[in-house]
């Protein structure tokens, strides 16, 4: 069992984004005991302008944490947001970025105590990569949730061979989808798949009433929630709203491409992302949940967090067919085409509050919840911690 650990998180959203792994699994981390010094975002790809609000945000975590840089968001959690040149592919700025960069790391590491680190990566650019290379640590563990080489917004051009330096590198690598496994354990043997996990009784015991936002909005309700991108089948989602008027099609969350087309429907509703701790109330006022992820190569390789919060409820989910979502045909409806997702969906209004096929669901999702998904990990880095110490010890003289 892992004892006061510093674990720092090299992330790649920020801890006031939409609560995802990154954030709960840091959170697990800080109440077994341990301190997390979690790094916010330094770059994947060059900012546009479609990045502004999020610029802003930072800016004003930057405010707030101070002249120290360094703010706490939850017992054993303090937060770093860096200050990073965007430029990051140009030589000298590289360079100084990593000093800077070390810099403000080791300082933070500092302020907490100090000690060696578990470090924990999300991103694996080359400002990331090196930087931890200056670090003194216990382990490196790569936690690869997406393969982001195929992200339509793009990534920084040394992206690639930069992930499978550190790929190699790392102590242990974590992936959340069978398809990322069989990419990532070509590159290091040490590769464990730990698919995303669920706070059970948070989103299956609930009775609240209906949020304000959905009293005027009439069943049946069809209910996507998380990020708004690349990633969704627009079309399909217009296809549906025109074909079914009836329908009320609910899409919340953050939107981050064009989406003036869906919005011409009546029947089509657009609402702000919920934190994390007021999104069970919305999904128990649903009643079913889209997953219309489009089958591009970025998808290929993704598993939603939001997959068991769906089953933790209950409530029928119609899925796209993802390789993510083979494994869950029993407790998913997963549609070849956009003709068997409309039927889906019609075979998903009928069940009308099934109790078997509810308990089916929740039964799942009690099986992978985040507790059990963190004592997996504990286990993978206690007996790599283990391995590495034997490894290390010196040999007695006979």
């Amino acid at each position: 069992m892992l004892k006061n650990e510093l674990v720092v998180c090299f992330a790649n959203l920020s801890w006031d984004f939409m609560w995802l792994r990154h954030q709960e699994l840091m959170a697990q981390f800080a109440q077994a005991g341990h301190r997390v010094l979690f790094i916010e975002p330094i770059g994947l790809r060059m900012p546009g302008w479609q990045d502004r609000q999020r610029i802003l945000a930072r800016i004003r975590n930057r405010q707030r944490a101070g002249a120290r840089g360094i703010r706490q968001v939850m017992q054993n959690v303090w937060v770093v947001d860096p200050f990073v040149n965007p430029f990051q592919e140009i030589g000298i700025v590289h360079r100084r970025n990593v000093r800077a960069l070390t810099a403000q790391v080791q300082n933070a590491i500092a302020e907490l105590g100090g000690g060696a680190p578990i470090v924990w990566t999300y991103i694996p650019t080359p400002l990331a990569r090196e930087t931890i290379a200056n670090l003194e640590r216990k382990l490196l563990i790569y936690d690869c949730v997406d393969a982001l080489t195929e992200n339509p917004k793009g990534v920084f051009q040394s992206y690639a061979e930069s992930e499978k330096i550190l790929s190699r590198e790392a102590d242990i690598v974590l992936v959340t989808s069978h398809t990322l496994y069989e990419r990532q354990r070509a590159l290091n043997p040490r590769t464990y798949y730990v698919p995303h996990g669920v706070l059970y009784e948070k989103f299956a015991d609930v009775h609240p009433p209906p949020p304000r936002e959905l009293k005027n909005i009439p069943a049946p309700r069809l209910l996507f929630f998380g990020g708004i991108d690349e990633r969704l089948d627009l079309q399909l989602l217009e296809r549906l709203a025109a074909r079914h008027p009836a329908w009320h099609i609910i899409l919340m969350g953050v939107v981050r491409t064009d989406i003036a087309a869906l919005q011409k429907f009546s029947n089509v509703h657009v609402l702000p992302p919920q934190p994390h701790d007021a999104l069970p109330v919305y999904l128990h006022h649903a009643d079913i949940f889209l997953l219309p992820y489009a089958r591009i190569p970025f998808s290929h390789y993704m598993n939603p967090v939001k997959l068991h919060e769906c089953f933790a409820v209950g409530k029928p989910t119609v899925a796209t067919a993802l390789p993510a979502f083979q494994e869950y045909r029993d407790v998913l409806y997963v549609a070849q085409d956009a003709d068997e997702y409309e039927q889906f969906v019609l075979t998903a209004l009928a069940e009308k509050d099934d109790a078997a096929k509810i308990e089916l669901r929740r039964a799942r999702a009690r099986a992978n919840t985040w507790a059990k998904r963190f004592a997996e990990i504990q286990e993978i880095i206690a007996n790599r911690e283990a391995r590495v110490s034997n490894l290390q010890a010196p040999i007695s003289k006979l």
